[in-house]
C-alpha cells in the first residue's frame, strides 16, 4: 500500500487516540478503517467528537464509533466522487475491490484540483 493510502487507514483494533492523529497528520477530516485488508468502515471528526461527548475517553476502542454505513466507489470516478460528497457532505471516499479491499481513495482536494473554474461574470 502506497503512503496516501496508509496515510489514511487505521486497523480496527486501534484506539481513538490512534485515530485523532492520523486525522491531523492526513488533513482529510476521517480516516478509513480496516479488519485485516478488508475495509469495514470509517471514522470522522464528528464520530470522534460523538464518542468524546458519549463518555469515551481518548484511550478507549474506536471499534465502537466507526461508520460501517459508508459511501465507497467501485472505480475511481471524480465526477462521481464529488456527487457523492456534495450530496452526503464527506471529504474522503475509499475506493473498493469487490471483497472491500482499498484499491484508492478520493479527496475533496483531489476532487477540487480537477474542477474547471469560470468565471460567470460575463
Amino acid at each position: 500500500m502506497n503512503e496516501r493510502l496508509t496515510s489514511s487507514v487505521i486497523p480496527q483494533e486501534a484506539r481513538l487516540i490512534d485515530a485523532i492523529q492520523i486525522i491531523k497528520e492526513n488533513h482529510n477530516r476521517c480516516v478509513i478503517v480496516q479488519s485485516g485488508d478488508k475495509v469495514v468502515g470509517v471514522l470522522s471528526e464528528g464520530d470522534v467528537m460523538r464518542a468524546l461527548l458519549r463518555g469515551a475517553d481518548i484511550h478507549s476502542p474506536l471499534e465502537d464509533w466507526v461508520s460501517r454505513d459508508f459511501k465507497f466507489l467501485a472505480r475511481l470516478d471524480y465526477r462521481e466522487a464529488l456527487n457523492l460528497m456534495r450530496k452526503y457532505g464527506i471529504t474522503m471516499i475509499p475506493v473498493l475491490d469487490q471483497n472491500f479491499g482499498l484499491l484508492d481513495i478520493v479527496t475533496l482536494v483531489d476532487v477540487l484540483q480537477r474542477v474547471e473554474l469560470r468565471d460567470d461574470r460575463g
